[in-house]
Parts: C-alpha cells; sequence; structure tokens
C-alpha cells in the first residue's frame, strides 16, 4: 500500500469518525432528564452497545469509503461519494431531530431516508469495488434495527 492510499483511507476514517462526534454532541445533551423519562422498548439495548456497534459501523464506513477512493477510476466516484456523503449526513441529522430537537417522530422520517440512502451507496460502492459495497451491510442492517426501534419509541410514548 502506496502512503497516498494510507493518508485516504485515515482520511476517510476520519470523516466518518468526526461525523461520530457531531452525533455524540447532540446525543449527550439530550442522554440525560429527556431520554431517561421516555418509555423504552423492551428491545433497546443498554447504552454501552450504541457505542461499540456505532464505533464498529464509522470504521467499517470509513474502510469502505477508502477502498472505494483508492480502487476506483475518478469518473467512477462522483455518484457513490455523493450518496456516501448524503447518507452520514443524513445520519447527523437523525441525532440533531432525535436528541437535539426531541423529536422521534421527524427522527423516524429522517432514518427511513438514510436507509435508503445507505442502501444506494452500498449497491453504488459495489459497482466500484464490491468489498466496499458489503462493508456497508451491517450498517444497513443496524438502520433497519433502529427503523424499529424509533417507531417503538412512537409508540410507546405516544408520540404518533
Amino acid at each position: 500500500m502506496e502512503l497516498l492510499e494510507i493518508f485516504v483511507f485515515l482520511g476517510s476514517i476520519l470523516v466518518c469518525f468526526l461525523a461520530a462526534a457531531i452525533v455524540g454532541h447532540f446525543t449527550e445533551k439530550s442522554l440525560g432528564a429527556w431520554y431517561l423519562r421516555l418509555s423504552k422498548p423492551a428491545i433497546t439495548p443498554p447504552e454501552w452497545v450504541f457505542t461499540v456497534i456505532w464505533s464498529l459501523l464509522y470504521l467499517l464506513m470509513g474502510l469502505a469509503l477508502g477502498i472505494v477512493l483508492t480502487e476506483g477510476r475518478p469518473e467512477q466516484l462522483a455518484a457513490p461519494v455523493l450518496l456516501f456523503v448524503i447518507q452520514l449526513c443524513l445520519r447527523i441529522a437523525w441525532a440533531a431531530a432525535f436528541f437535539g430537537q426531541r423529536n422521534p417522530a421527524a427522527g423516524f422520517v429522517i432514518l427511513m431516508m438514510q436507509w435508503l440512502f445507505t442502501a444506494l451507496t452500498s449497491l453504488s460502492f459495489a459497482a466500484v469495488a464490491f468489498e466496499a459495497g458489503m462493508l456497508l451491510i451491517p450498517h444497513l442492517l443496524w438502520i433497519s434495527f433502529g427503523l424499529i426501534l424509533n417507531y417503538r419509541f412512537l409508540k410507546l410514548n405516544r408520540i404518533w
């Protein structure tokens, strides 16, 4: 692996963990009183599980982006990278809505869009480098679980 490729991978991972830090900012602000008062679905994992899983998912996202950027031809990169940026921004938008604005209903809508854009990103990454697309499948599965969890929050707390 060339030095430039190492920097591409490190930069890709850094971008994902920067997004994680922004998400963490919104999450920390509401984990206290507001979130603790919500009725939680029985399937809600302990808080530490979210930290571990999201850390792994951000790493996988960064690796997938790094693979696409290093293996793809320049003319192949515009759509996959744009889709990746959109799904990452939707991740931040979900945290801003659900935790920042304390609005699980808006969070649910954003999470549906994130699922769609993550699926599209996975497909577009796979068209460039199959393994990059496959690295996003755990993320897609976790978002699927998140949709169920977010929906149950809405029902249990009579938000919808």
